[in-house]
């Protein structure tokens, strides 16, 4: 056959091999001049020029892929989102090679390849979890309402919650943006003029709550990315969008846009880890060990906040004063609040009792705190209570 003739992948096979979406191998081809074939309808890549590629271009920081595989050692994928500042905890894990040291603590003759996937919106690390292309994913909270609908559409689907991440209180973190010297100046003014989001994202389901608070109906403009609703406000493109961090609060350090309800719209802003319940299953010492490192990360940025916004800027490209601004109004921690249950029940449509859905243990969306109770054990964290914090937040113990 030609793939065997030639030497050639297939785009599939070379996605595995990465650990990486169609989306990322789109992109990559696109922006990073990935080498391919095109023959036709189909696609394929060269295996010597694919690893020729990655020696040049360090992937993900990772090793080398092997393009035959190998018995001797367990592939652990994890999807992030650099573009999402609630979800910047993966970056430090990462880049200071927290989840490796945990690996080889835990289990110090087994060798393990950590593969990072960047995705540019949740859903698609969900759509990733789904295919099994990623282990453990982290996303804001309209993606891990979607997989429980999901969850119940494909019943081999199990997601669980395994801790949160990064927190914003009264509708911070997430804020309409209007662009500056916008006559724009109170909500009803919007109705019928343009507004652009991140489609099927946590940001658009706020956009879509908004507008039904102020009674408007016209349709936002969709795009592809966060970085795209920037640029439509930029560019003075659209009359209004619905932006998260750091997007939102670089339009404002650089003069370009304003939040057009400066308190939000009420509510929090969540984001969390998730993963698929077979897969967590059959390798909870993985699970916990990552949970590990994420506790070790929001520890780092707490206490070592200009340190960690160095890594970040590194990792991420944005300005380093920036990310030092939004690193300071973000909560860091991990533990579950019934505060955080009832914003999971407010933006869900199907008005799901989340307090069941933590205890739930056959199907749906379910919480499975005691990965993280091992963990807090594990790095001799005071221990939490099996049922959710009461309350808001915690002053007294961060996680």
């Amino acid at each position: 056959m030609l793939n065997e003739s030639f030497n050639l992948l297939s785009l599939q096979e070379a996605m595995d091999i990465l650990g990486i979406s169609r989306a990322t191998i789109d992109r990559w081809r696109k922006d990073k001049q990935l080498p391919h074939i095109k023959i036709g309808k189909e696609v394929w890549i060269d295996k010597q020029q694919l690893q020729n590629w990655i020696q040049l271009h360090g992937i993900a920081n990772m090793q080398r892929p092997s393009l035959s595989g190998s018995l001797n050692e367990k592939i652990v994928t994890i999807g992030y989102q650099s573009g999402a500042a609630l979800l910047w905890s993966p970056l430090i894990i990462k880049q200071l090679g927290f989840f490796e040291e945990e690996l080889l603590r835990m289990s110090p003759s087994i060798r393990y390849q950590v593969r990072w996937v960047n995705a540019p919106n949740g859903m698609e690390l969900v759509e990733e979890l789904l295919a099994g292309r990623v282990h453990i994913a982290s996303v804001g909270d309209y993606p891990i309402i979607a997989s429980r609908a999901l969850s119940n559409l494909l019943p081999g689907f199990q997601p669980q919650v395994i801790a949160f991440d990064g927190k914003t209180s009264s509708g911070g973190g997430i804020s309409l943006v209007v662009p500056t010297g916008s006559k724009v100046d109170h909500p009803e003014a919007l109705s019928s003029l343009s507004v652009s989001t991140v489609g099927n994202s946590s940001s658009s389901y706020r956009l879509k709550e908004w507008m039904n608070t102020f009674g408007l109906h016209s349709e936002p403009i969709i795009h592809r990315g966060m970085g795209d609703c920037l640029n439509t406000i930029l560019e003075g493109q659209v009359d209004a969008s619905m932006l998260w961090e750091p997007y939102l609060s670089w339009v404002q350090s650089i003069g370009a846009g304003t939040p057009l309800l400066p308190e939000g719209i009420g509510g929090d802003y969540l984001t969390g880890l998730m993963t698929d319940g077979k897969w967590s299953r059959e390798n909870e010492p993985i699970v916990i060990a990552y949970l590990k490192a994420h506790l070790r990360a929001h520890e780092f940025i707490r206490n070592e906040r200009d340190r960690a916004a160095e890594l970040i800027h590194q990792a991420s490209g944005f300005p380093l004063l920036l990310v030092h601004l939004v690193l300071s109004k973000i909560r860091w921690d991990a533990s579950i609040y019934s505060r955080d249950l009832q914003t999971l029940n407010r933006f869900d449509e199907e008005n799901t009792n989340w307090l069941s859905a933590y205890k739930r243990d056959s199907s749906g969306l379910e919480f499975r705190k005691q990965f993280l109770q091992e963990a807090v054990e594990a790095l001799s964290l005071p221990i939490l209570p099996d049922s959710p914090l009461p309350g808001d937040w915690s002053t007294d113990h961060l996680y």
